[in-house]
């Protein structure tokens, strides 16, 4: 399943041991999608995943492959929405960038 929006934030890389003794690593980001109810997104990518994550491209239409997973404890469901792509759709950037262009005109 593949998920497209703005990037609007990348939060800070988390890391840790699991019980195991096994090293973890997680980094999630925010996208706001072009719909009109529940705009915001957060993906989480995790271990070598994390290093696909471009800091720089804040405000740039990105689409990332993601996976939807729900787990139970407690009688309760948990949602994990989890990365495994970061791609710049580069259509749409284009498209951004001469509107961009086209705005600074004197006219």
């Amino acid at each position: 399943m593949n998920i497209e929006g703005k990037l609007v934030k990348v939060f800070d890389l988390e890391s840790g041991t699991s019980k195991a003794g096994k090293e973890w690593k997680k980094q999630s980001i925010l996208i706001e999608q072009d719909t009109e109810y529940n705009k915001e997104v957060v993906v989480s990518f995790f271990g070598d995943n994390v290093n696909k994550i471009k800091t720089n491209l804040i405000g740039d239409v990105i689409t990332c492959n993601i996976n939807l997973s729900s787990r139970e404890y407690n009688g309760k469901f948990y949602h994990n929405i989890d990365g495994w792509t970061f791609n710049v759709s580069d259509i749409k950037n284009i498209d951004k960038r001469i509107e961009e262009v086209n705005d600074d005109l004197p006219f």
